[in-house]
């Protein structure tokens, strides 16, 4: 049996860590799979539970810090002396750089790296995106094959000469669409719940949304706004809410996307994705969507037809759009029906596996 190595920056859950823990159930019959990270988040357990190795890497922190980055990498290459991975498959930039110079140097034989949504689009100074480029640029000169999960990056990474030795490849996130949801209509006396599942980072774009919610409430009062998720802004977006107990800060839940299901409307606020495993999570659930125009949302949603795509950090758009699925309820559950429809064959979760042990074996 081969020997495989995700290595992805942080353990606290989130797209990139969902992809890691979809692959290994979809694979790890026909690979012995080991996952290094930073310590101390819930990816840790759930690997625990499916008897999946991880190894925490000291050291392993997430903006650029050159004496913690340089042990990192250390430790890195050598685990990968010691282990002789057939594969090494890097999630994330910091890890996607730190990894692949490691298993360069490692003489490892097939190495992977996939791009969640490159991280110099994301907001940040001009010298830290021209840093990412350079390093980008060169990692892909080791790397076999870059998987992107946005098209849009593929385009992007031409552009930028981000081109590995084989494949620059587009394979689209996927998940079980099984679904035995049956959302009840909505009475003219229930409350209207927005909601969002995600960790409080600035690319998520909370701000915009709970500040958009707050003029809703002018006008549509009987309204809740749901807010799944923890992250180093978590209390300055409860204090952005001034108290308002109609929006409500549930934490993290490990059955967040069961959660949506509860929502009348998912609102995705981002400003910066590539492709976000939540928003299949709310086509699957066939709760109707607001999102922001990001990563591969277009393609997702078939620009409108699926749902209602709007301009990213726009309260006033946000507002707008959250009136309009008011005012329009009944058109906005018939688009969720029709996403999950396509969106069941398009982006399933056994696609997914294939294209990707595709890379591994080619």
């Amino acid at each position: 049996m081969k020997k495989l190595a995700y290595v992805i920056t942080q353990s606290e859950m989130g797209g990139a860590q969902k992809n890691i823990l979809l692959l290994c159930e979809g694979l790890k019959s026909s690979y012995e799979i080991t996952v290094y990270s930073a310590s101390g988040g819930d990816m840790i357990d759930i690997l625990k539970e499916m008897d999946i190795r991880h190894k925490s890497i000291p050291n392993m922190v997430r903006e650029i810090s050159p004496l913690n980055d340089y042990k990192a990498y250390k430790y890195l290459k050598a685990e990968f002396l010691k282990e002789k991975f057939d594969i090494v498959h890097s999630h994330s930039s910091k890890a996607g750089v730190l990894a692949r110079e490691a298993a360069k140097r490692a003489k490892i034989h097939n190495i992977v790296y996939t791009a969640h949504g490159f991280v110099f689009n994301e907001p940040m100074s001009k010298l830290k995106q021209t840093i990412y480029k350079i390093a980008e640029k060169r990692e892909a000169r080791f790397s076999d094959n870059i998987i992107c999960v946005d098209p849009k990056d593929i385009i992007i990474a031409k552009d930028l000469g981000i081109i590995p030795k084989k494949e620059l490849v587009y394979i689209p996130n996927g998940i079980n669409f099984e679904n035995d949801n049956n959302k009840m209509a909505l009475k003219e006396n229930d409350t209207f719940r927005f909601g969002l599942v995600a960790n409080f980072y600035e690319t998520k774009g909370h701000r915009y949304l709970i500040k958009a919610f707050k003029e809703i409430l002018k006008t549509y009062p009987k309204c809740e706004l749901v807010l799944i998720g923890e992250g180093i802004l978590k209390e300055e977006m409860v204090s952005l809410s001034d108290g308002e107990d109609r929006i409500k800060f549930l934490g993290y839940k490990e059955n967040g996307g069961e959660l949506i299901k509860d929502f009348n409307c998912f609102t995705l606020s981002s400003v910066k994705e590539g492709f976000p495993f939540v928003i299949l999570e709310a086509i699957k659930q066939k709760v109707p969507i607001i999102s922001t125009d990001v990563g591969a949302i277009r393609d997702i949603l078939k620009n409108d037809k699926y749902g209602l795509i709007i301009e990213k950090a726009s309260i006033k758009e946000m507002q707008k759009a959250m009136e309009y699925v008011i005012n329009n309820y009944e058109e906005a559950i018939n688009k969720s029906d029709m996403a999950y429809e396509y969106c069941k064959n398009v982006y399933s979760l056994e696609n997914m596996i294939n294209l990707t042990k595709h890379i591994y074996e080619n």
